[in-house]
């Protein structure tokens, strides 16, 4: 009898410990079936990023004024002469130029897995002259009294200059950093949310871009913009 009481015993006592043992509860189940199917996620951040068409990264508005001192001379033949009095003029230009980037032929080959970061490469920037216009108000002309005035043609051809060198020197006011910098506040968060770490997208451009480039890059006023 006493051997029947502790077999029994036993045995209720081994049912309350498979009662209370853990098991797997349907949400941990649910966990462990919801592991990411593996996606191509380059495709898509590609596909997202040319749905940005034209960004457009930064505007810039530059002052310049243009000097000039007039130093044409006679023709006297054999010898040439200065002539006589000064003649000097200072035109205020203001030009517009906006800085953008063309994502219409952004493919694949613009981004690259390298170890633990995503690098995007951008397409080469384009910066393009907007407006220009001449304070007239502000212009000034400094003439002798045995010289005339400047013309309009004249204060337009030399504003026109001024705005030539304006373009030439474009790389000088830091478009290009600002326009890498804008694409990537648009594009990191595009591939934060494909599950990308912030901390590791580079946004990139292809090269440094030297002074031949930006013959290329920046465009004139009034020229093609496509």
């Amino acid at each position: 009898m006493k051997k029947l009481f502790i077999l029994g015993l036993l045995a209720l006592m081994m049912a309350c410990h498979s009662a209370s043992a853990p098991s797997d509860s349907p949400a941990d189940s649910s966990k462990t079936a919801q592991k990411e199917t593996p996606i191509d996620t380059l495709a898509t951040l590609v596909a997202r990023v040319q749905q940005q068409s034209r960004l457009y990264a930064a505007d810039c508005m530059v002052h310049k004024v243009v000097l000039f001192t007039d130093k044409s001379q006679i023709d006297g033949g054999l010898v040439k002469f200065n002539k006589v009095g000064y003649r000097k003029v200072a035109i205020p230009i203001d030009v517009t130029l906006k800085g953008y980037i063309d994502f219409a032929d952004f493919t694949v080959d613009n981004v690259s897995r390298e170890g633990d970061l995503l690098v995007i490469t951008l397409p080469d920037p384009k910066v393009m002259l907007t407006a220009s216009k001449i304070d007239h108000k502000k212009a000034r002309q400094y003439v002798s009294l045995t010289r005339s005035n400047f013309s309009s043609d004249e204060v337009t051809r030399l504003a026109r200059q001024g705005v030539d060198s304006i373009r030439r020197h474009a790389a000088s006011f830091g478009i290009v950093e600002l326009a890498r910098t804008s694409a990537a506040h648009t594009l990191v968060p595009i591939a934060t949310r494909l599950g990308y770490a912030e901390n590791n997208v580079v946004v990139r451009f292809r090269k440094d871009f030297n002074e031949s480039d930006w013959k290329k890059i920046v465009k004139p006023l009034n020229s093609d913009r496509s």
